[in-house]
């Protein structure tokens, strides 16, 4: 039933296109939502790293403000010149205000130490109870002494540092040499210990209600792998962890990778002045659940849609089938001859027009039945008198045929020759009026009718002035092109001459044209008839409709059929004076009918 089929053929096409919105859309969001996640990620990596260079930039600028000290420098000329352990201890007592003006104003510095090359330690910590500390010995020296000929300084994380009674705690260790003043010997290190704890102040402040903050790690991982910062883990663990660095795609800077079990998000940011990389994990798992949340409300708004497609799409099948089913109940009706049911829809719709337009045909179709029946017997007189008043032309040819016998069996040639004239008028325009013929044949037709006229007029008509060449009597030309000019000019131009009365045909080539020009020695035009004239010959055209069809033929009408036949280019030109005569030249291409002929064999 058509009910049904426009029901779902509604349904599969609403089906299919919101199936690919949704899809799409689905599609677009979930990477929408990754790259926003390596995107974010990213930001806080750049952020976080370049904040840590900032912060070691400026434990950079304590270490040298305590290597260039000259307390420091002339403690450790004198440690060389010491030779007893008192006065070495007492090289320690003038170094300790010193080192505590320099650390305390540094919250992030736990200690400062001073080594020397044979592994002696002047220290000063913050710690009130500071468990033993094991100085460096001499072949860490040696070892940080070489590293240090390639870098300004060493970053070692390391465990301790804690008072008595405290938990361990991750600390970092900036080293950098002291070089003797002006001669860049070396004479000790310094060591600086830093609190992990302090970079946590440096974090970005993050919404801890907001699933990506509350469940984002941030790692700071030096050159060996080791974890020297973990927000997420702690930062008081007993044992340095290590991070793999090889879980990085080939290096890329962003992508996913599996840690301690669980796959991440990653993006990390490698510092050029620490030689650290700041690591941020995303976990997958959040990233999924938020693609799940939108594609529930996805299936969920697609699924609502299609309720609502299914339902309109019943409703607008219901409302289109239910009156074409009434038409067609009426329509067997009249099938069975009965033209009296009408439709009763009465809606603005298209039903509503086509009911209407449905019982207008109703309504024609008894209109027509009585009028064909009526018809027929109007019919049958109409034949009977059309019988009656059929005139053959051929019939009025040949009378005028047998007029011409008639009088030059009896001597009256006059008669005899005007009935010449007038048949070879009506042989030559009953029929193929639109087809071209010669300018010979032209204007043996312009010479029977200006026989007539002469007839007619008498003295007031000379003879006809042609002046045609050899070469152009086979030109081709529209029938009646020439002589409708002649019978204007005998008509308007000689009317009112009483003698010698004279009419001129040319015809000439001109860049590839037939021109023929109709001059006669008649009263002229008037300057505003001939202006009038000229304009309407010049907006008349096979896009036009005639100005002028009066009085035969007309100027405009030739003037048009040159253009549709011949196209732009052609047509006619008129040139008058008062009292001066009138010249219509005929312009149109020099075809001529032996070329055309030829040319249809080809």
């Amino acid at each position: 039933m058509l009910k049904t089929k426009m029901f779902l053929s509604f349904s599969i096409v609403s089906l299919f296109i919101v199936g690919i919105t949704c899809g799409i859309f689905y599609y677009k969001y979930t990477n929408d939502i990754q790259d926003q996640t390596f995107s974010l990620s990213s930001v806080i990596s750049k952020q976080f790293s370049e904040m840590v260079d900032l912060y070691m930039q400026n434990i950079e600028e304590l270490s040298l403000a305590v290597s260039i000290s000259p307390a420091v420098q002339n403690g450790l000329l004198d440690y060389r010149r010491a030779t007893s352990s008192l006065d070495k201890e007492i090289i320690g007592y003038k170094l300790n205000p010193f080192l505590f003006d320099f650390s305390y104003p540094k919250p992030y510095v736990q200690s400062i130490s001073i080594h020397t090359p044979d592994a002696y330690m002047y220290d000063y910590t913050k710690l009130v109870e500071q468990r033993p500390y094991e100085p460096y010995s001499a072949e860490q020296l040696l070892q940080f002494n070489q590293s240090l000929e390639t870098k300004k300084f060493l970053l070692r994380p390391s465990i301790g540092g804690e008072g008595i009674g405290e938990p361990e705690q991750r600390i970092v260790s900036f080293i950098r040499r002291i070089n003797r003043i002006p001669t860049q010997q070396v004479i000790g290190f310094v060591n600086i210990n830093i609190n992990v704890n302090a970079i946590k102040a440096l974090e970005l402040a993050k919404n801890k209600d907001n699933e990506f903050d509350s469940s984002m790690s941030m790692l700071l991982v030096d050159e060996q792998g080791e974890i020297i910062y973990d927000n997420k883990n702690g930062i008081n663990a007993s044992v340095i962890q290590k991070f793999d660095l090889n879980l990085f795609q080939n290096g890329l800077s962003e992508g996913e990778l599996v840690w301690k079990n669980k796959r991440y998000f990653y993006s990390y940011e490698f510092s050029n002045y620490t030689s650290w990389k700041t690591v941020v994990l995303f976990p997958k798992d959040i990233v999924l659940l938020k693609q799940k949340r939108i594609q529930d409300i996805i299936l969920a708004v697609g699924m609502l849609t299609m309720l609502l497609i299914a339902l309109v799409s019943y409703i607008l099948s219901h409302q289109i089938t239910v009156p074409l089913r009434k038409m067609m109940l009426r329509m067997s009706s009249v099938e069975l001859g009965n033209f009296n049911e009408r439709m009763d829809y009465k809606g603005k719709n298209e039903l509503g027009k086509l009911s209407r337009m449905y019982n207008l045909m109703l309504d024609s179709i008894s209109r027509l039945i009585h009028e064909v029946y009526e018809s027929k017997l109007a019919e049958k007189n109409a034949q009977l008198s059309a019988l009656h008043a059929q005139i053959n032309p051929h019939f009025l040819y040949n009378t005028l045929n047998i007029m011409k016998s008639i009088s030059r069996l009896r001597g009256i040639e006059e008669v005899a020759e005007i009935s010449e004239s007038l048949a070879g008028l009506f042989q030559y325009s009953m029929k193929n009026l639109h087809h071209p013929v010669t300018l010979q044949r032209e204007m043996e037709h312009i010479s029977n009718y200006y026989k007539i006229q002469q007839h007619r007029f008498g003295k007031r008509l000379g003879q006809l002035d042609v002046d045609i060449s050899e070469s152009l009597q086979q030109a081709q030309i529209l029938k009646l092109t020439i002589q409708p000019l002649i019978e204007n000019a005998v008509d308007h131009g000689l009317q009112k001459m009483k003698s010698g009365g004279c009419i001129q045909v040319k015809a000439e080539e001109h860049e590839g044209n037939l021109l023929v020009s109709v001059t006669d020695n008649g009263a002229g035009i008037q300057a505003s008839r001939l202006q009038s004239l000229q304009t309407a010959l010049h907006s008349t055209s096979a896009l036009h409709g005639l100005h002028d069809a009066v009085d035969g033929i007309g100027l405009l009408n030739i003037h048009q059929r040159l253009q549709l036949y011949y196209g732009p280019g052609s047509g006619l030109t008129i040139s008058s004076t008062l009292g001066g005569g009138t010249k219509v030249i005929v312009t149109m291409p020099l075809r001529l009918v032996e070329q055309e002929e030829a040319d249809g064999t080809r």
